[in-house]
């Protein structure tokens, strides 16, 4: 069995003993165990599955407390819809993290309701479970444990105390995040905007805004907060795969997995030369900057086919790339360049002449000093 079907036939197991009717409609979810309170994270999208021995390796799948690590992050984000019903039942599809049940086995699941609101994970013979019952932090997805400990409750994000919030990084004196996620959204919180990349050379990485109210999903681009607190930088999450904008450079990528036990090179995406990442340039300004260790971050934008581009490149809007590329033309441009008495020295650009002697000169009908 292909290694991504593990993901999606785990979280659709954790739907296999409720029915739908009993969740809020279609809609984005988080997935939490009863027993040990932590959320169902899908962190990448390999594992491995052995039916005859009833076995699997679902390191791909973990199990983090603490409500609050949910609120910023897209892996803990699960899309469940209902697609009909048969003589079995409801059966619906999920989606999460780039992929899908439908997509990858090719079929759709039937559920079955249960009485407490509660529901366990039934799949080839066993039941799945946190089988870490300590109090630490990370749990692991395993098929050793009873009681609580193999129930999962589902809450609707956008309901109760279930939001998705951006929390931004500070760079260069602005609040942002890159990010890529495979949900659409719009922005709630006041004095956020999204950007993204529409022209790179070697004077800039130039910025437009998002036109329209609702961002697709799988649209990387560039948030940009007016707060540091996820609970100011809300965003309505919304079921949308319409076109992204066309001239859109950037790129995005759902996985980067410290944590995982079983690594996979193809589950996360290497940094490269030819890769930039927003940061701070060596000058203080925002700009795209090379990063060529480790691998990206979760969930991030990131600009690609960069190699024969500058290591930092400024971020600048239409406007200032405009004045920029006029500033930088008239450098390299050769003009007439006379002294002060008049006499013509010769051609030369803004930027050879300041290797003439030491002196006063008008080039361009501008006054240059040389020390």
């Amino acid at each position: 069995m292909p290694m991504k079907k593990l993901i999606l036939l785990s979280l659709l197991s954790l739907f296999s003993s409720v029915s739908f009717a009993q969740l809020a409609g279609d809609g984005y979810y988080r997935v939490q165990n009863k027993g040990s309170q932590r959320y169902v994270y899908v962190c990448d999208c390999t594992g491995s599955i052995n039916y005859q021995a009833t076995t699997a390796e679902m390191g791909a799948l973990q199990l983090w407390k603490n409500h609050d690590r949910t609120l910023s992050d897209p892996a803990s984000v699960i899309y469940i819809t209902k697609k009909g019903t048969n003589d079995s039942g409801d059966y619906y599809d999920m989606q999460s993290q780039g992929t899908g049940v439908h997509q990858i086995i090719d079929y759709y699941v039937n559920v079955y309701q249960k009485t407490d609101g509660y529901f366990e994970v039934y799949a080839e013979g066993k039941y799945l479970c946190d089988n870490e019952t300590s109090n630490i932090d990370k749990g692991a997805m395993g098929t050793d444990r009873k009681g609580d400990y193999r129930k999962w409750r589902v809450s609707k994000i956008g309901t109760g105390d279930e939001w998705f919030g951006i929390t931004p990084v500070t760079i260069a004196g602005r609040k942002f995040r890159p990010f890529y996620a495979d949900f659409g959204f719009s922005l709630k919180g006041s004095g956020m905007k999204v950007w993204y990349v529409y022209k790179v050379d070697g004077i800039a990485a130039v910025i437009k805004e998002f036109e329209g109210n609702v961002v697709p999903a799988k649209t990387p681009v560039l948030i940009e907060c007016s707060s540091d607190s996820p609970a100011d930088n809300k965003l309505d999450l919304v079921y949308s795969y319409a076109s992204a904008p066309g001239d859109n450079l950037l790129k995005g990528v759902f996985f980067n997995n410290p944590q995982r036990v079983k690594k996979n090179p193809n589950a996360i995406t290497p940094c490269t030369s030819s890769m930039r990442v927003l940061g701070e340039m060596s000058d203080g300004r925002l700009g795209f900057i090379t990063r060529t260790t480790g691998n990206l971050d979760a969930n991030s934008s990131y600009l690609d086919g960069c190699a024969a581009l500058p290591a930092q490149i400024p971020v600048m809007t239409e406007e200032e790339y405009i004045i920029a590329s006029a500033a930088a033309v008239t450098l390299a441009e050769k003009q007439k360049v006379f002294n002060l008495s008049g006499q013509y020295i010769g051609l030369y650009s803004m930027e050879e002449a300041q290797d003439l002697p030491s002196g006063i000169y008008i080039i361009g009908n501008r006054k240059l000093v040389v020390e």
